[in-house]
């Protein structure tokens, strides 16, 4: 298992991954060398590379300068996941709104699926308090 957060306010541009600073839990089965997950500290990408289940679970508070729709989705190898999408009608500039969702993905044998938490919005979002968990769980 591993849960990653990012605590402090980023920007993400359109289009562009929410960055992971903290991995606040790491299991030892989530090692690059030789377990099911990489994930370098910082970064966005979360890879999975063995064959299972895995849940995945995020919330973050988002916002933008600008009132519009702010969203945050799931993407596995650059995709969006369907039923992962949460959507937060910014009003008001800068009034902040609580986004999560969940899933479940299936890894094939012999594949790799990397995830990211993507802002697929048109605004610029101000993402804070970021949370993504993932766990093997067959």
């Amino acid at each position: 298992m591993i849960n990653s957060v990012a605590v402090a306010t980023q920007v993400v541009a359109t289009n562009q991954n929410v960055l992971f600073t903290t991995d606040r839990v790491r299991t030892k089965s989530c090692n690059s060398c030789c377990g099911w997950l990489s994930h370098d500290t910082g970064s966005g990408l979360f890879t999975l590379t063995k064959q299972g289940v895995y849940e995945i679970q995020y919330n973050a508070d988002i916002t933008s300068a600008d009132a519009g729709q702010a969203s945050l989705v799931l993407e596995q190898n650059g995709e969006a996941i369907g039923g992962t999408q949460s959507i937060y009608t910014v009003a008001t500039a800068g009034a902040l709104g609580n986004v999560s969702a969940s899933t479940l993905i299936r890894v094939p044998c012999g594949a790799s699926y990397t995830i990211t938490l993507t802002n697929n919005s048109t605004l610029a979002l101000n993402v804070q308090d970021a949370n993504i968990i993932i766990k093997k769980i067959a």
